[in-house]
């Protein structure tokens, strides 16, 4: 369970760069460093959706069988929400 909490909290990071590059892409890019902006890049459109998809299908099989899971409820909707988010925003 703690790597479920751990995994988490990744997921939570990479969401948060997720929701930068959104922002980066439609504005002015203010990150002068090339090194940083692909870091950012990477972590936040490609590792957040897989990353999102293994937890939210963790959560999935312990709510089927019906086990309590140690992570917040905030942690989990955020997470939950912008994975739900990321699947709208690529596959349409």
């Amino acid at each position: 369970m703690r790597l479920l909490l751990f995994l988490h909290r990744v997921t939570f990071i990479c969401n948060l760069l997720f929701l930068l590059c959104i922002v980066i892409l439609y504005t002015h890019n203010f990150i002068e460093s090339r090194d940083a902006q692909s870091y950012i890049i990477i972590l936040g459109f490609v590792v957040s959706i897989f990353l999102g998809l293994i937890v939210n299908l963790w959560e999935v099989i312990l709510l089927l069988n019906r086990k309590h899971s140690i992570v917040p409820v905030w942690l989990r909707t955020f997470n939950f929400i912008l994975f739900f988010a990321q699947v709208i925003y690529y596959f349409s």
